[in-house]
């Protein structure tokens, strides 16, 4: 199993686990069940439209805007929108982030996307060297083949690359500079540093949920590092940033403000889990 290894600005060390080559691929042909779904659904659209003559002139343009198009499109859109993620990842609990740890940006998105089509489309780059003759019928059945070479994976050069890669990059991550990892929780809630597990207790900062899980683990490890190293620099600089997150403005130590954070974030995330 690889792990990408990050350390944040706060010299804190945060472990992911790369996400295998079943898992994407799986994840891979999720979304393609989802675009040949939507294919199916709107050519039914597209049929009612036209038949309808409620479009005038070439219907290309209608069938590009209609299928075409949100199909080519779901991957880079879906995955700038939602973090990382398309249906088939968050099935599969993958997300693609940055090396860096940081979110991928539309540039990366798009970078991975272009280069897809090596990674992953190898059949659809086959088609041109398949020699054809001129004429209607022979470009028609081009076309065919085409269509079916583009919506049929062969990832050959993203299994390779994969495979090769100690954190399991694909040619596009490897441009890009972006992972897929598994996006489950960093840590569970019961490793927080003290558990807040009595019935009625009483959370200080109802906001704390604003923190991500990442921050949380950035909290949990500053605070167990400072306790054991009797260095509480860290700890300043990290109850500041918190308490800019959460527009909290008070007096109370640092460390025992952290601390606070996470007994209040280990109370608010359970009864959130519990209620669905």
């Amino acid at each position: 199993m690889a792990y990408l290894k990050v350390h944040t600005a706060q010299n804190v060390l945060l472990e992911y686990t790369v996400g295998n080559i079943g898992q994407r691929l799986l994840a891979a042909l999720l979304d393609l069940a989802i675009c040949g779904v939507y294919i199916w659904f709107a050519q039914w659209i597209f049929q009612g439209l036209f038949s309808a003559d409620l479009f005038d002139g070439d219907p290309g343009m209608l069938f590009w805007v209609i299928i075409i198009l949100p199909v080519i499109s779901y991957l880079p859109l879906i995955e700038y929108l939602w973090n990382g993620k398309t249906l088939g990842k968050a099935a599969l609990k993958l997300q693609i982030i940055r090396t860096d740890g940081s979110a991928p940006s539309m540039g990366d998105i798009i970078l991975r996307w272009l280069v897809r089509t090596i990674d992953v489309k190898l059949g659809f780059l086959m088609i041109f060297f398949i020699p054809r003759s001129p004429g209607s019928a022979a470009e028609e059945t081009f076309m065919i083949w085409a269509m079916i070479l583009f919506l049929l994976p062969l990832p050959i050069v993203g299994i390779i690359s994969m495979a090769t890669s100690p954190i399991g990059q694909r040619l596009g991550d490897r441009l890009a500079n972006t992972v897929v990892i598994q996006s489950k929780r960093l840590f569970s809630l019961e490793d927080t540093l003290l558990k807040a597990t009595e019935d009625d207790y009483q959370p200080r900062y109802l906001n704390v949920l604003k923190l991500s899980d990442k921050d949380i683990y950035i909290i949990k490890t500053t605070v167990d590092e400072a306790e054991k190293t009797h260095n509480y620099k860290n700890t300043g600089v990290l109850a500041e940033k918190a308490k800019v997150i959460l527009e909290i403005n008070d007096n109370e130590r640092p460390f025992i403000f952290l601390k606070t954070l996470l007994n209040d974030y280990n109370h608010l995330a359970k009864q959130r889990d519990m209620n669905g």
